[in-house]
């Protein structure tokens, strides 16, 4: 079973992804779905809310999805690009960057673009300290 290897975007908080880092997979939910968006970044926002952070993440990953793997292309709530992988192993990704979206009250939204996984793990870890 030779993986594919594509380019999607996952929206998390920034604990899960210091722990998609950590582990270098993204784990299945508890039905066996992982849920990607293909082309858009920006819709994927909705998912990556984190409180803590004040802010919303969204990670860009490189995988590979072996033949064991179902990918189904659909729409879903908010992210018309959707692909959902059904599996019940975790896949392996490499991050390549990630998107951070702040939002203040009467201010436009700052989207920032943090590149690799050194500065990613930075930027989540001081956020997550300065609060």
């Amino acid at each position: 079973m030779q993986p594919l290897f594509s380019v999607y975007f996952h929206g998390a908080s920034g604990d899960k992804i210091l722990k998609i880092i950590e582990s270098g997979v993204l784990q299945p939910d508890i039905d066996g779905k992982i849920f990607l968006g293909r082309h858009s970044w920006e819709s994927c926002f909705m998912h990556g809310g984190d409180r803590q952070r004040k802010a919303a993440f969204v990670i860009k990953v490189k995988m590979g999805v072996t033949d064991d793997a179902t990918m189904i292309f659909s729409e879903t709530p908010g992210v018309r690009d959707t692909v959902q992988i059904q599996t019940n192993r975790p896949i392996a990704v490499a991050i390549i960057e990630m998107y951070v979206r702040r939002l203040q009250p009467g201010v436009p939204a700052v989207v920032d673009r943090i590149a690799g996984v050194t500065a990613i793990k930075q930027y989540l870890n001081a956020a997550g300290q300065c609060l």
